[in-house]
């Protein structure tokens, strides 16, 4: 249930980084590897991983062993 009013945006992705800069995506998903990697490495098993990229950092949101 939302508690403010709703707004709708127009979103348009067509100029984004991501998909138009290869090497950014290249930077951007080897970034998210190493932390998937890293994730798993702590915990000693796959992971079911869930984040957000802003700014160029990775925040995790929150992981739970894969089933």
């Amino acid at each position: 249930v939302p508690m403010d009013k709703e707004e709708k945006v127009f979103l348009d992705y067509t100029l984004d980084p991501l998909i138009t800069d290869t090497n950014f995506q290249n930077s951007m998903l080897s970034s998210i590897a190493r932390a998937g990697n890293a994730i798993e490495e702590l915990y000693g098993t796959p992971q079911d991983i869930e984040g957000v990229v802003k700014d160029g950092k990775i925040f995790v949101v929150q992981t739970r062993p894969q089933m």
